[in-house]
């Protein structure tokens, strides 16, 4: 019998799945700067599943190491200068942050950047020095987005589209990345050779 654990794990892949195949589909050339879509994405299918997820909305920076290892910087988004919405949304849910974010930063990195994971991140453990959030305003778990006309009906054809992908088969539901969920999946990944890990790892040691 399957724990509860990897249960939950394996619905977060699906959902995380759903959303960055829908994403990169409607959105091909700029799909990692969607992270509204990409949060609200999530917080619709696990509000379908049962659960009463939290958007967030803030700042965002990650550790970025370069695929030969030997550059590295902090890289993100952040509110500064912007007077009305966040520069970056993610998900809360049952005492975990959830976001597809850090695992689109390299595709837009200052340098080739190595691969970095999803984040499921189980807030019990304090963040790691290489995941940085500063939430600055939570929603209610029934939150719909208030925009133009254009981009409500924009933001409505892809949850439904979400919805529809969810619902049938996949070839394989599997995440393409793996998930960030706690130092042990860090560890865990290190030890199979993650160049990303590594680095995080030891970026983590330093003062």
């Amino acid at each position: 019998m399957e724990s509860a654990a990897l249960i939950h794990k394996q619905m977060m892949e699906r959902v995380l799945c759903v959303v960055d195949r829908t994403l990169r589909k409607e959105f091909p050339d700029d799909f990692h700067k969607r992270c509204m879509y990409s949060a609200f994405g999530i917080h619709t299918l696990l509000r379908e599943l049962g659960h009463r997820p939290i958007l967030v909305g803030g700042d965002f920076a990650a550790f970025v190491l370069s695929r030969d290892g030997r550059r590295a910087s902090v890289q993100g988004y952040s509110s500064q200068g912007r007077s009305v919405e966040s520069s970056h949304y993610w998900v809360e849910l049952e005492g975990t942050v959830v976001d597809l974010g850090t695992s689109y930063l390299p595709v837009e990195s200052s340098f080739p950047a190595a691969a970095m994971p999803a984040t499921h991140w189980d807030l019990s453990f304090p963040l790691p020095k290489a995941l940085q959030y500063r939430p600055e305003i939570q929603y209610d778990p029934e939150v719909e987005l208030r925009s133009s006309a254009e981009i409500t009906d924009r933001m409505d054809k892809f949850l439904d589209l979400c919805k529809k992908r969810n619902e049938g088969s996949l070839v394989n539901s599997k995440f393409d990345s793996w998930l960030l969920r706690d130092p042990s999946s860090l560890a865990g990944a290190a030890k199979r050779g993650d160049l990303w890990a590594a680095g995080a790892i030891r970026f983590e040691g330093m003062s």
